[in-house]
């Protein structure tokens, strides 16, 4: 900053005039050059990730965009290089078919779980006859991924089991929210059962990758203050503040944002997520069907946006500036395009 300094005072006393208010500065976007989360393939801009097959309107596989950066700023503008690459038609390493259909019915996370410095991928398969198993395969840094069957580590059914033998019905990256780094992110889930009810969960990393091991149970209620973390998904993200969460609640349209997460062990076998809540948006996509909501700092501002992929194939980003604690956001949406 350009230091300021007073003139000279007159020999003539005079009335210094009222400066208008002047209004807060809005976060200037700034390019990135250490690594930056979803970024697949290091130019500093987050890419989108998504799983195909059917109902998603994509062909089977692992499908990457790249993220379009723009000329003037150096930072992410929403949209991605289209038509995308489908990265999974190897398949998984574990089947042996060599097939983009190892990944049907598959979440697909990204984030450094082989503890290097590039992202990786995660699979999980919430439903169906593989349900509660999962996978890591290696990144090539490049924005694909490395041959699956030399670079894959299995998640095993018993790694991610809450206390009641119930497998998540979804995922996310926790990065190192417990304030322990040991090299391999930990995750978050949302697991549970009609008789018991429904939870957040935290499952730390034992610090190889895929080995997950003891559920903590969370006593966080939602965003709105239910019980029901069944009608709930989840996305994260990690920017220079530190982890944040998006909460969405498909039936009635409530969109949120957790920022400064961290877990706090209470000792008896539950935990709590400490967070800063912001209301993002009411009545956000009501009831729309979204096959994968992607949390990213997509224009380095460094509140998290998002992207979102809906079952006929399409992408399309939502910008967030102006978090409030009193309001909703404003949330700017690019056009919606085919994915591939």
């Amino acid at each position: 900053m350009v230091a300021w300094t007073a003139p000279v005072a007159l020999a003539l006393t005079a009335l210094a005039p009222t400066l208008p208010a002047q209004a807060a500065a809005k976060p200037t976007p700034t390019a990135t050059a250490g690594p930056v989360d979803k970024d697949l393939n290091g130019d500093g801009v987050p890419d989108l990730v998504t799983a195909g097959g059917p109902g998603t309107g994509l062909s089977s596989g692992v499908w990457y965009a790249l993220g379009v950066k723009s000329r003037k700023t150096g930072v992410g503008t929403g949209q991605v290089q289209t038509p995308a690459t489908n990265i999974g038609l190897l398949g998984n390493g574990v089947t042996g078919n060599a097939s983009g259909a190892d990944f049907d019915g598959a979440q697909v996370l990204t984030g450094r779980f082989t503890g290097v410095d590039r992202q990786d991928f995660l699979y999980y398969y919430p439903a169906g006859d593989a349900a509660g198993i999962g996978g890591i395969i290696r990144g090539a840094g490049d924005g694909t991924m490395a041959s699956p069957y030399n670079n894959q580590f299995t998640i095993g059914y018993e790694n991610l089991i809450d206390a009641n033998g119930n497998s998540p019905l979804q995922l996310a990256n926790a990065f190192q929210a417990d304030g322990v780094d040991n090299g391999i992110p930990d995750l978050l889930g949302i697991a549970g059962d009609a008789t018991n009810g429904y939870r957040l969960g935290y499952h730390p990393s034992f610090g190889a990758p895929g080995l997950y091991f003891g559920t903590t149970t969370l006593i966080n209620s939602t965003p709105t203050g239910g019980s029901d973390w069944q009608n709930w998904s989840i996305a994260s993200t990690e920017t220079a503040s530190g982890v944040a969460l998006v909460l969405r609640n498909a039936t009635i349209g409530d969109l949120y944002l957790w920022t400064g997460v961290t877990m706090v062990d209470n000792g008896d076998g539950t935990g709590t997520l400490n967070h800063t809540q912001y209301q993002v948006a009411a009545n956000w996509n009501t009831g729309v069907a979204i096959r994968t909501l992607q949390a990213a700092d997509i224009n380095a501002d460094g509140t998290p946006d998002l992207w979102t992929v809906l079952p006929d194939g399409t992408h399309r980003a939502y910008l967030v500036s102006g978090l409030s604690t009193t309001g909703t956001a404003t949330v700017t949406a690019t056009r919606a395009k085919q994915l591939a």
